[in-house]
């Protein structure tokens, strides 16, 4: 029904009450100004933060950066069994065939080092370390040459051995700038003493496309390969045994690699339970295992257990290679944090194919160029001290470490004071390079294999990362 003015409720709730004066009315307008002025910032408040909140939902991305062999791909295969357990559950059962390829790997690797011993002996005339028991121990496990060379094809290589792209990275303008640089990287062979032609598959998106492969092979084919890899592992048990425990091969492994046993991948000493029937490998196994990759990786993540952050993760792990060092900082710039891996058990060892140049002392040149990147500026950085078991074994040995450091201002050479001084040292050159006040100081001593020591590290990283979405996104 029409309604005249003079009968309208808020016309007549906005005229002025009878009998105002003049006084009144000018109170009475300056206090419907205010009102008003209220109302707008009220409204440009809930705007922003409506804004702020769709921030906040994007994808958190975090970037991996230490040399290789520092620990990476266990760092990001903690995130994934802290935080998406519905993926690392799904994944379980394929990674079987990367620990008998890596057992095999291992197997092949020993073999490799006494064939060197009985070619060195010809070359400069001297008498081999290995007596015909050894020949034939050798004979004995050339099966498993084929074996490793059927387990390649099925992982995703061609039947010639050489690295074959298996996936397609969402982001190729970031692979494009990348590859060049990725392709001239050094790999570490078991021991991370080695430079050699060790087996890895193009990939751009790390395990998870070759795990994939795994489980949409032809029933058929992916059973029989692991069938009869299972099988020829199973009947050389004994041998593979005999042939590790022995004085001569062990005094060769050591000249050659150090500690032969902590090298990702081995698995000599789970061998039974690794074939018996029924296997199914832990999520220890999990994170030993080694699976090679090549390229930028790039890990996508849909965390279903509470984060208080995205549910959608974006890791990348970028290779560091010596002559390229900061040719990736460019192509990440809306990256939330960045978890720096300095492996402090290689302060007594040298760069693969550059003897002159200590492990560590590389790594310091890394941490220095990520903490004056202006690039960077805005990025949490996020220390991992890892690797602190081989640490404290290489300490326990009698390994000095002011021998191979010569920074080293800690004269005890016990694990807790070494450990502080290193702490001291990173410190140190994150705030002589750092390029922003704001930014703190977090490190973590860390031993990512230790799944329990690890939660924690990673609670304090969420925690770290949550802060500085918030500020980002203008909530803090």
């Amino acid at each position: 029904m029409f309604r005249s003015p003079e009968n309208d409720p808020l016309t007549a709730a906005l005229q002025p009450p009878p009998g105002e004066t003049l006084e009144e009315r000018e109170e009475r307008e300056a206090a419907e100004a205010r009102a008003l002025e209220v109302s707008n910032q009220i409204d440009a408040d809930l705007k922003a933060t409506k804004h702020a909140m769709k921030k906040l939902k994007k994808p958190t991305r975090i970037l991996v950066v230490g040399q290789s062999m520092s620990g990476k791909t266990t760092t990001i295969k903690n995130f994934q069994m802290a935080y998406s357990q519905k993926s690392w559950v799904e994944e379980r059962s394929s990674w079987r065939v990367v620990i008998l390829f890596n057992l095999v790997q291992t197997v092949n690797a020993i073999v490799d080092v006494l064939n060197e011993e009985t070619t060195e002996s010809v070359s400069v005339g001297r008498r081999s370390m290995l007596s015909e028991w050894h020949r034939a121990m050798l004979f004995r496990l050339s099966p498993l040459r084929r074996i490793e060379k059927d387990f390649k094809v099925l992982l995703g290589s061609d039947t010639s051995g050489n690295s074959k792209e298996v996936h397609t990275i969402r982001r190729p303008n970031t692979v494009a700038g990348l590859r060049d640089a990725s392709n001239m990287q050094q790999s570490l062979a078991f021991g991370g003493g080695r430079a050699d032609s060790e087996f890895c598959i193009w990939s751009s998106s790390g395990w998870k496309p070759i795990l994939d492969r795994v489980r949409v092979q032809p029933h058929e084919k992916g059973t029989q390969v692991t069938r009869v890899g299972r099988t020829v592992l199973r009947n050389c048990k004994d041998d593979i045994f005999k042939l590790w425990i022995d004085p001569v091969t062990q005094d060769l492994l050591r000249s050659r690699y150090g500690r032969f046993e902590d090298s990702p991948g081995f698995f000599l000493d789970d061998i039974d339970r690794i074939l018996s029937s029924g296997y199914v490998p832990t999520d220890h196994d999990i994170l030993r295992a080694r699976l090679r990759t090549t390229g930028v990786q790039e890990y996508r993540f849909n965390f279903d257990r509470g984060t208080g952050m995205a549910k959608e993760w974006v890791i990348y792990d970028v290779a560091s290679v010596r002559t390229s060092k900061a040719a990736w900082i460019p192509y990440f710039p809306d990256i939330t944090a960045l978890v720096f891996l300095a492996p402090l058990s290689s302060f007594d060892e040298k760069l693969p194919g550059n003897p002159t140049i200590n492990r560590l002392e590389d790594t310091f040149v890394l941490w220095k160029t990520v903490c004056s990147s202006k690039l960077l500026a805005g990025v949490q950085l996020i220390l991992f001290m890892n690797k602190t078991d081989l640490l404290l074994k290489k300490i326990a040995q009698g390994i000095q470490v002011k021998d191979h450091i010569p920074i080293f201002d800690d004269n005890t050479n016990e694990f807790a004071p070494t450990a502080e001084c290193f702490r001291r040292l990173f410190k140190k050159m994150f705030r002589d390079s750092n390029v922003t006040t704001h930014r703190k100081f977090l490190a973590h001593f860390t031993n990512v294999v230790d799944t329990r020591a690890t939660s924690s590290t990673l609670r304090a990283v969420q925690s770290a990362i949550l802060r500085n979405e918030i500020i980002e996104a203008g909530l803090m």
